[in-house]
């Protein structure tokens, strides 16, 4: 067993530090003050990306599979092997609204997309809010 912070940690550490301690010693730059703000930003994506992404890519794949009634989502083992076939399954996706002309908001599909958009902005900005 390893004893050591998880690299999601490390980065929430790295973040508190750049926002307590880096930030109001660079205050006076401009230049050095945002470099500092979107590092400290970045690193909180790339943290949230590190705990949630699998869970998220993983319920993704599982809805298009859904939706679009694809067999084969037992046989995805890797992270990599699932992005890929999301990959796949959203062009699938994006040829068959085009196609049938979909654009019903209540829809099993349009669910979808709003869930994975509100999946995506819990990684990239957590702040968002997304309407109820």
């Amino acid at each position: 067993m390893q004893y050591r912070p998880e690299a999601a940690d490390l980065c929430e550490a790295i973040a508190d530090y750049l926002l307590k301690e880096v930030m109001p010693a660079v205050k006076e730059s401009d230049e050095l003050a945002y470099k500092a703000l979107v590092s400290w930003n970045m690193l909180g994506v790339v943290a949230r990306e590190l705990r949630d992404e699998e869970d998220l890519v993983r319920s993704e794949a599982g809805r298009l599979h859904q939706i679009l009634d694809e067999p084969g989502l037992e046989e995805l083992e890797t992270l990599v092997d699932v992005k890929q076939r999301i990959t796949e399954l959203n062009e699938k996706l994006a040829n068959k609204i085009r196609t049938e002309k979909l654009a019903d908001p209540s829809s099993q599909i349009w669910a979808h997309v709003r869930q994975t958009l509100v999946e995506n902005l819990s990684i990239s900005n957590p702040r968002f809010q997304t309407e109820d």
